[in-house]
């Protein structure tokens, strides 16, 4: 059954599942956002509990592991992203090569934004954690 399927169908269907994947990252990531910024109105006022604290306290934690893991993934997948797409464009003739390409453009892209989405929530973490400290003292 497979071999009845065009490679071509199979790399656009990989397409559009990753770009499932990428739209379901930015509304969890979306959410996580609005719970930060909820957070910073209560600090704001001064409303701010303890249980708000250890919640600032542990996914800064998370997030700071979380981002260390999506940066050497980041790391470790751009090179071998590079090769498989040079090896694409060697072995298979250029209209083939680009029709596949595009599911490496998606991925590259995801690993990248989710990347970028982690440590931009660590940076909002710790900002929100260090504010908390001032108004401490």
């Amino acid at each position: 059954m497979l071999n009845e399927i065009p490679l071509e169908i199979i790399s656009n269907i990989l397409s559009i599942i990753l770009v499932g994947i990428l739209i379901f990252n930015y509304l969890k990531h979306k959410k996580t956002i609005e719970v930060i910024q909820k957070l910073d109105e209560l600090k704001n006022e001064n409303q701010l509990t303890a249980d708000d604290i250890s919640y600032i306290i542990e996914n800064e934690k998370e997030y700071k592991e979380k981002s260390e893991k999506a940066d050497a993934l980041a790391k470790l997948l751009t090179p071998v992203f590079i090769l498989i797409v040079g090896i694409l464009f060697i072995y298979l003739p250029l209209s083939e090569a680009m029709i596949h390409l595009n599911v490496f453009v998606v991925a590259f892209i995801l690993i990248q934004l989710d990347k970028i989405n982690k440590k931009n929530t660590l940076i909002l973490l710790k900002g929100l954690r260090k504010d908390t400290k001032k108004e401490e003292n």
